[in-house]
C-alpha cells in the first residue's frame, strides 16, 4: 500500500492540525511535515519555533522543513532544528510566492544551480541529519529541473518531493505529467509524488502509474478530505470521525486562541477547504457566514447530516 505524507501548508496545517488528524484518523499518514521555518529581519519567527517545538507535536513522524536561502540563514535554520532533537529535515525549493522567489529562496533557487549546489554542499556537512527535497519543476520552464538532477544526485537525498508545476502556475494550470515521469524515470534516488490529490482513487491511479515511487503526499486534499487514506470505512462512519475531528480541532482552538472572533476566523479559513464540494452548500454558506459562536455551531449540526443525505441541496 501506498505510504502517504501530509504536505505542510503555510497557516493551515499547524501543530494543533497535525496532532488532532494524527490522532483521528490514527495510522493513515507516515509523516507530517511542517510549513518551512525561516528568518525574518534577521530572527526566528516565534509561531515558527512554537511549531516544531517537540513538546507542541505528537502526531507520527514529524519532520521540519527549512526554507532553500542564503547559505548564512540556511545554517542558522539547520543548527536550530538540530538542536531540538531533529534528525530529518525537508529543504523547500518550491514554494511558488513572488516574494520569496525574487529573493532566490524556495522555488526561485531552481535556475541557479551554483547556489543549489552551494546548498546542498552545506546540508552535507550535518552528518546526523538525513535531507529530503521538495521542489518544483522550475519557475517558468517546467524543465529547468534538468540542470539540478547531477546536483541533486550527487547530494543522494532521502527522496524528492516533485509537484509538477511551475512557480508561475502556482497552484493551478496544467500539471506537466510528462516532465514529471522524466524526472521520475531519471531519478537514481527515491521520488514522492505531489500535486492535485483529492480522492482514494488519485493515489491509487499515481501508484500503479508509477509504482517504484517512495510516497504520496498530499496537502489541500487532505484538508478537504481528512479520511482519503483510511481504509474500509462506510459513509456513517466517515461522517462520525470528521465530526470528531472538527470537534476536536474547534476545542483545541478555543483553548489557544484570544475571543470568540479569533476562533471563529480561524474554523472559517479551515472551512475554505474542509469537505469542499461535499454536503449542503446552503448549510456551508451559514457556516462561513456565521457571526457568532452560537450561529457556527448551529451551522455546523446542520450540515454534517448532509454529507449522507443523497436528496439534499448540493
Amino acid at each position: 500500500m501506498m505510504e502517504i505524507f501530509a504536505a505542510p501548508l503555510q497557516g493551515l496545517t499547524d501543530h494543533i492540525w497535525r496532532n488532532t488528524h494524527s490522532r483521528v484518523f490514527a495510522g493513515c499518514i507516515s509523516r507530517y511535515y511542517t510549513p518551512f521555518l525561516r528568518i525574518e529581519k534577521g530572527a526566528f519567527r516565534n509561531k515558527d519555533l512554537r511549531e516544531i517545538t517537540p513538546a507542541n507535536n505528537t502526531c507520527r513522524a514529524l519532520v521540519p522543513q527549512v526554507i532553500a536561502c542564503p547559505i548564512e540563514q540556511f545554517t542558522q535554520l539547520i543548527d536550530k532544528v538540530a538542536s531540538m532533537g531533529y534528525h530529518e529535515i525537508d529543504i523547500n525549493m518550491g514554494c511558488p510566492f513572488a516574494p520569496i522567489v525574487k529573493r532566490h529562496c524556495g522555488s526561485g533557487i531552481i535556475p541557479y544551480p551554483d547556489e543549489v549546489a552551494a546548498l546542498l554542499n552545506t546540508a552535507k556537512k550535518y552528518t546526523g541529519i538525513n535531507f529530503s527535497i521538495k521542489m518544483r519543476l522550475g519557475i517558468d520552464n517546467p524543465d529547468e529541473w534538468r540542470t539540478l538532477m547531477p546536483i541533486i544526485t550527487d547530494f543522494a537525498p532521502t527522496h524528492v518531493t516533485l509537484h509538477p508545476r511551475t512557480a508561475k502556475q502556482q497552484y493551478s494550470g496544467e500539471l506537466h505529467l510528462a516532465q514529471f515521469h522524466n524526472f521520475y524515470t531519471a531519478a537514481t534516488f527515491p521520488v514522492v509524488y505531489n500535486g492535485d490529490i483529492t480522492t482514494k482513487a488519485d493515489i491509487e491511479r499515481i501508484a500503479t502509474e508509477y509504482p517504484h515511487l517512495r510516497a504520496v503526499m498530499v496537502g489541500r486534499g487532505l484538508l478537504a478530505n481528512p479520511a482519503i487514506n483510511t481504509p474500509n470505512l462506510d459513509s456513517y462512519n466517515e461522517t462520525r470521525l470528521l465530526a470528531q475531528l472538527h470537534d476536536q480541532l474547534f476545542g483545541q482552538y478555543q483553548s489557544q486562541l484570544c475571543g470568540d472572533s479569533h476562533l471563529l476566523s480561524k474554523m472559517k479559513s479551515l472551512w475554505e477547504y474542509f469537505l469542499a464540494g461535499r454536503g449542503s452548500r446552503k448549510s456551508r454558506k451559514k457556516i462561513i457566514k456565521s457571526t457568532t459562536i452560537e450561529k457556527y455551531r448551529l451551522a455546523v449540526e446542520e450540515f454534517w447530516p448532509s454529507l449522507n443525505d443523497s436528496t439534499t441541496d448540493q
